[in-house]
């Protein structure tokens, strides 16, 4: 059954534990992660990004992951992963998807404060939750110096005003995650997250999961979705370059190839589902 995003994550937020968030880009990557969530039985939460957007659709990803989920007694959710175009993520709302994130946070406060409440808004009427971002989630190839990770770095005070000025559903913070493989550890300042989580009431997003040191410690602090992707591709990726250099190429079909590359992520999933306690809460 398909359920809106803030429904899971308020529960989440409520009982100390987080939902991971996984990027999904096709087919198989949809039912890959569904069946690991009806096994775990804990909420399945989706995303997808601008690029799969683009490529499939708005409409089709709607309609394959609706149809998918009345075959599973898990609630599912769908999520837009980092809008930054408009029309997209109209074309996201219209379609039915149960959330979507407005990423401005590269933009002045000021900005991505109004974009955001334009975006709250609009998703509201529909009855659509809302994501959004303040401080910088990098890359993890990026080796910054202390100084320069302070200054990426969510303040208690913007994160509140942030808050109270949109109307926002849940907040993505940057508490030192990165996106993608970190090239130095990363140092979680969890003093941070504590104390923005008491300064509004609303589920806390982590972005740059993959990776990270510390992170079953961060759901008890306020973190109630945590967005997984390049733990879940490297598997896969691995999976399909050894079918391809292993198997005679006339015995290799597309959807079987992709099929059991996907397939190899499942254990990453269940890793991550119960490190941050989501398994068992569906």
């Amino acid at each position: 059954m398909l359920v809106n995003t803030k429904d899971l994550l308020i529960k989440a937020r409520a009982e100390g534990y987080a939902v991971p968030a996984f990027n999904i880009t096709d087919l198989q990557s949809i039912t890959t992660i569904m069946d690991v969530c009806q096994e775990e039985n804990a909420p399945c939460l989706l995303e997808a990004a601008e690029p799969t957007v683009k490529s499939l659709g708005a409409d089709i990803l709607q309609a394959m992951i609706y149809t998918l989920a009345k075959r599973y007694t898990v609630p599912v959710a769908l999520h837009f992963d980092h809008g930054r175009t408009f029309e997209i993520i109209i074309q996201t709302i219209r379609a039915g998807f149960t959330s979507v994130m407005i990423d401005w946070s590269d933009r002045s406060f000021e900005e991505n404060a109004a974009e955001t409440k334009r975006i709250v808004e609009i998703a509201h009427s529909c009855g659509v939750s809302v994501e959004a971002e303040i401080g910088v989630v990098g890359s993890g190839a990026d080796v910054l110096t202390d100084e320069e990770r302070e200054a990426t770095l969510t303040k208690v005070e913007d994160a509140k005003r942030f808050y109270e000025e949109t109307g926002v559903d849940f907040l993505a913070i940057g508490i030192g995650t990165a996106h993608g493989m970190y090239k130095a550890e990363p140092k979680l300042d969890l003093e941070r997250l504590e104390a923005i989580s008491k300064a509004i009431p609303i589920p806390l997003v982590l972005h740059g999961g993959s990776g990270t040191p510390r992170l079953e410690e961060t759901p008890p602090l306020g973190i109630s979705k945590v967005n997984v992707f390049t733990d879940l591709q490297i598997p896969i990726r691995n999976k399909a370059k050894e079918i391809l250099t292993t198997q005679p190429i006339e015995k290799i079909f597309p959807v079987r190839l992709w099929t059991e590359a996907h397939k190899a992520a499942a254990p990453v999933a269940r890793e991550y589902l119960r490190k941050l306690g989501a398994s068992g809460k569906a």
